[in-house]
């Protein structure tokens, strides 16, 4: 029995020092983070690459859009509020009452005329209409003959703007179409009028027809004779998808944008324009309402793209 007893002893001894010579499997290793795979038409900026450019954004959105037709025009009176004053004797001016801006009214005394048909008495030249004197063509003592102008009277508040037309502009023009035109001596302001008359005859050498717009001068800023750059409203397109101009770059011969998916995120999308005025863009493909698109710093993002390509291969 004791000897049976060792035997059991011994064998449970050496399974227990086999049990502690048993080494633990090492843990597995954690793989290294995988780096972000390249992604085709994205580029990401780094928190110090944004730190060091100036980005904008706008939201693409729903507006409307107009077609401009641009025409040179000259400011002019607007005859149906000017008069002559005129005689219908012929003598001598004695006197002239009015001067050049003054203003006058229907029936005012504005010359006076000795004339030998009166026997002595004076012709008195009276205002037709009230305005300002805005030409003076006789001085005291002149002699003056039957039908001979003195003065003109027109109101400077109420102007015309005669544009020339392309003859192949013409079918898109009409009366009661918005006009904007800048002159020279206010650079950067704008003034507005509408078409009030559009010609019946095209000028044999230039080509062009004439359209009048009439444009209200209250401040009288305005001068006859002023050359005028005009653009006229002929078309327009509602409920269009538009973009800042600013957001386009190119790229292999397409029209492109950025569109910010986050912070530091940009992808790009090749987009398909239609009409452009005044720095927005109509956007017919590739944008929808509501996508972020980068605006001020729009190169720099196609700047990181063409780097990145150039660096694959």
């Amino acid at each position: 029995m004791n000897s049976t007893l060792s035997r059991i002893l011994a064998a449970l001894a050496c399974l227990a020092a086999l049990s502690g010579c048993e080494k633990k499997s090492p843990a597995p290793v954690a793989e290294a983070e995988s780096s972000t795979p390249h992604e085709e038409n994205v580029v990401v900026l780094s928190k110090e690459n944004l730190a060091l450019v100036s980005l904008k954004t706008e939201l693409a959105s729903r507006g409307s859009l107009g077609v401009t037709l641009k025409a040179v025009g000259r400011v002019a009176e607007n005859l149906n509020k000017t008069a002559k004053v005129t005689t219908t004797l012929e003598g001598r001016l004695t006197k002239l009452n009015a001067d050049l801006d003054d203003r006058v009214k229907a029936g005012d005394v504005l010359a006076l005329v000795q004339t030998p048909e009166l026997l002595g008495r004076l012709l008195e030249l009276k205002a037709p209409i009230n305005g300002v004197i805005v030409e003076r063509m006789g001085t005291v003592g002149e002699l003056i003959g039957k039908e001979t102008a003195v003065y003109t009277i027109g109101d400077p508040s109420d102007l015309w703007v005669q544009a020339e037309i392309k003859e192949r502009d013409i079918g898109a023009v009409r009366t009661g179409q918005e006009v904007s035109f800048s002159v020279l001596a206010y650079h950067g302001d704008t003034f507005h009028g509408k078409i009030a008359l559009v010609g019946n005859r095209v000028e044999t050498e230039s080509r062009t027809l004439e359209v009048r717009v009439e444009v209200a001068n209250p401040d009288g800023r305005l001068k006859p004779g002023m050359f005028a750059d005009v653009e006229i409203a002929t078309t327009a397109l509602q409920d269009v998808l538009v973009i800042s101009d600013q957001a386009i770059q190119s790229m292999d011969n397409e029209p492109v944008v950025f569109v910010a998916t986050s912070d530091k995120r940009f992808e790009k999308r090749v987009i398909k324009v239609g009409l452009e005025q005044h720095g927005r863009v109509q956007v017919l493909d590739g944008l929808k309402e509501g996508d972020r698109v980068v605006t001020e710093g729009s190169f720099i993002l196609k700047s990181e793209m063409l780097k990145g390509e150039l660096g694959e291969e």
